[in-house]
């Protein structure tokens, strides 16, 4: 923070901080004020000053939103959580208690775990944390780690590639893969790979891909890929709630974790087969920022989901 440094930091006001960190978490002014029990003219002052403080428009408006600029993305991790360790200086009990906290903690996650880990956390919220609420997006691994620094989220669930440096990561379960085919399937258990990746090539037929971005791609289109083989993915849908009712109204197949096909909308005239791939360990893992692996209210609720996956 080169522009802070030639200052006096004694002339910094903490509540410009407070500011923005609600507006990064709002993008907009309104709602930041609100948030912070402010006026809205309160936290337009406070976004001058700290555009004069930072030399640096840090919000911009686009499509009745404020986007912050590269400065801001830059400055919301370290604000967010110099902030936190601040507010569990001064406030933290001796012994953390959830059945007294109230927050709000912010979740990324696909859909795959919507279905069988998210009802449990909930139930458990409500008998041991009544006070702290759940916010939960859909997850795009692009983004997380520049999510989760930015404090925009809290916690995420998505594979292992979204690692990196700064985050910390940890397995939720181990799972295994089954596709879903339709009753009149000539695909059975002991079909052979090449007959497996061959079934795009037959007329109106393939595969359907979950991907909430769109690319449609998985582990195994590269299982696949090392054995000189292409599947044709006909159909990507951005969740897998539709996916027994495409299956079993056409002649497409369905590749997904044993634990999420479990889950699904339970539909006539399909049948779980066992794909004629590698027995690849298909493991979500729950992710989150460095800085928060001591946060006392992270802590407990990462215990209580490692608890509750143990059972899934």
């Amino acid at each position: 923070m080169q522009v802070i440094s030639e200052r006096n930091l004694r002339s910094v006001d903490l509540n410009l901080l407070v500011a923005f960190d609600a507006l990064m978490a709002e993008r907009n002014v309104t709602r930041a004020a609100a948030r912070n029990g402010l006026s809205q003219p309160a936290v337009s002052k406070a976004l001058n000053r700290l555009r004069y403080l930072f030399d640096d428009p840090l919000f911009v408006r686009r499509d009745r939103a404020m986007e912050p600029t590269a400065r801001a993305l830059e400055l919301a991790g370290p604000i967010h959580g110099a902030l936190a360790t601040i507010s569990r200086t001064l406030v933290q009990p001796s012994a953390f208690d959830p059945a007294t906290v109230s927050a709000i903690v912010k979740i990324a996650a696909i859909d795959l775990y919507h279905m069988n880990l998210l009802p449990a956390l909930v139930g458990h919220l409500r008998r041991h944390a009544p006070g702290v609420d759940l916010q939960v997006r859909a997850s795009d691994c692009s983004y997380l780690r520049d999510q989760l620094a930015a404090g925009e989220i809290d916690l995420a669930f998505a594979p292992l590639g979204t690692r990196t440096d700064e985050l910390s990561a940890e397995p939720l379960w181990n799972d295994r893969l089954v596709t879903l085919v339709g009753a009149n399937s000539p695909l059975r258990d002991s079909m052979t790979i090449e007959a497996y990746a061959g079934a795009g090539h037959l007329v109106d037929a393939g595969h359907v891909q979950v991907s909430p971005d769109g690319v449609g791609t998985s582990v195994v289109d590269a299982i696949l890929a090392a054995r000189g083989l292409r599947r044709r993915i006909v159909l990507v849908l951005p969740n897998s709630a539709g996916i027994p009712f495409v299956v079993a109204a056409t002649d497409l197949i369905a590749t997904l974790p044993s634990r999420i096909v479990k889950g699904l909308a339970p539909v006539p005239n399909i049948r779980v087969l066992a794909p004629p791939l590698p027995d690849v360990q298909v493991s979500p893992h729950m992710f989150w920022h460095r800085r928060s692996d001591t946060d006392p209210l992270q802590v407990w609720l990462r215990a209580a989901i490692r608890d509750i996956a143990a059972g899934i």
